[in-house]
């Protein structure tokens, strides 16, 4: 292990498209310590309808190297090809650690680096690091091909260092749900981001409610919901939402902004138009200022089938704005203490409303309750503010990964 040069990381992901994911593997390149570590990161292309996170690297000056076959879908040919230039770019950078973020990536970097280490003696060989940002190991995919991932993750976690884990029930799932990796090899790390830009708070009227509320009224609620177009994330119970809230004569308190774009912008559009919801919503499509779209939010939704931690839920926290999520994977590790007595379907927590997945009945009832209770609203969101801030920072993120790298190339 080196001794005098700095240690190098390879970081590798599939692509830099809008997420969690890009953001923690752009931040960590840039904001390691220069004089300890070199850090390469690895990355294929964004696909179409998926939102480039590309800008966010040129802001901060890392400078990925890109592998055009290192594609989203799987393909035996690409995946072979992209298997291959890994492999190069190890032998070329002669990295000390390989970090792998999402499953992609996670497939292809380690068994790139587990080929080399053959040859390598133990004192030498290259320490491997994945995170799970989130999972795959439910509502992705069917059956079999589920089981065929889960495999391949149990024979990839007993030839890696270190599992990163992002949340308490995140690690509850791959220690023990679908016994992933054994637990001395994993390791809990909270996301962490650079929060400032959501907490200033904007003193002139926001452009964006201008735009979609021209007649603004503080007795219409903007509420924005953001990410990939994609089955996992189920905008479809939001629209169902949207319907509830109509066929109760509520719906005139809403104007529903939805961000982001993916294969299924199309269907949803027709969906909203089938359910006779469309003058009430709004497909942005992806934006690049989204420090002014949470400022220019009453509420922000979450509807998906599975998450790891959401970022939009952080960085919605972060700009003290009240979030009503559904209670999946790990989102309520962001919500404190929950009151597991259901108030009309739904849970009031310290830092938001949960509610049951693919119950756009119950979601409409939260908004109408955030409606009636503003009072609960505020409180709701400055304690969520002070949370995420206080967990969630990039200080803490690159003093934790800065240990965990120490610790790998001690032994």
């Amino acid at each position: 292990m080196p001794s005098t040069r700095p240690i190098r990381i390879l970081r590798i992901i599939a692509r830099l498209n809008i997420g969690g994911p890009a953001i923690q593997a752009i931040s960590l390149s840039h904001d390691l310590s220069k004089d300890l570590y070199e850090t390469l990161l690895v990355c294929g292309e964004v696909g179409p309808n998926e939102g480039d996170m590309s800008y966010l690297a040129r802001e901060k000056g890392v400078e990925p190297h890109i592998i055009p076959e290192f594609g989203r879908e799987i393909s035996l040919h690409n995946d072979l090809k992209a298997f291959m230039a890994l492999r190069r770019i190890i032998k070329n950078f002669k990295p000390d650690i390989i970090h792998t973020h999402t499953a992609k990536a996670g497939t292809l970097g380690r068994l790139a680096g587990i080929s080399l280490n053959i040859f390598r003696s133990p004192r030498n060989r290259i320490r491997l690091v994945h995170i799970f940002h989130g999972h795959i190991f439910h509502s992705y995919f069917g059956l079999f091909k589920t089981f065929i991932f889960i495999k391949i993750e149990k024979f990839l976690a007993r030839l890696t260092d270190r599992i990163i884990v992002i949340s308490p029930l995140q690690q509850y799932d791959i220690c023990q749900k679908f016994k992933i990796a054994r637990p001395e090899r994993v390791r809990m790390i909270p996301l962490g981001f650079d929060l400032s830009k959501f907490v200033t708070r904007e003193t002139q009227n926001n452009s964006i409610r201008r735009r979609y509320l021209p007649h603004d009224s503080r007795s219409t609620l903007l509420v924005g919901i953001i990410g990939r177009l994609t089955p996992v994330k189920n905008h479809r119970m939001l629209l169902e939402a949207v319907r509830f809230l109509k066929d109760e004569g509520n719906d005139h308190f809403f104007k529903f902004l939805i961000v982001g774009d993916g294969e299924l912008r199309e269907d949803l559009m027709d969906y909203a138009r089938e359910l006779a919801v469309k003058d009430s919503i709004v497909f942005t499509g992806w934006q690049k200022d989204m420090t002014s779209i949470y400022h220019a939010t009453d509420i922000v939704l979450l509807t998906s089938l599975n998450e790891g931690t959401p970022v939009t839920l952080i960085e919605s926290m972060a700009a003290e704005k009240p979030v009503v999520a559904t209670d999946v994977g790990g989102v309520r590790d962001l919500f404190g203490v929950v009151d597991e007595k259901a108030s009309n379907g739904f849970k009031l927590a310290q830092n938001g409303i949960l509610v049951p997945s693919n119950r756009g009945k119950i979601l409409a009832r939260a908004l109408v309750f955030l409606l009636k209770n503003r009072e609960v609203s505020k409180k709701m969101a400055k304690h969520a503010r002070e949370f995420v801030l206080r967990r969630y920072s990039m200080e803490r993120l690159v003093k934790d990964i800065e240990s965990l790298y120490s610790e790998l190339i001690s032994y």
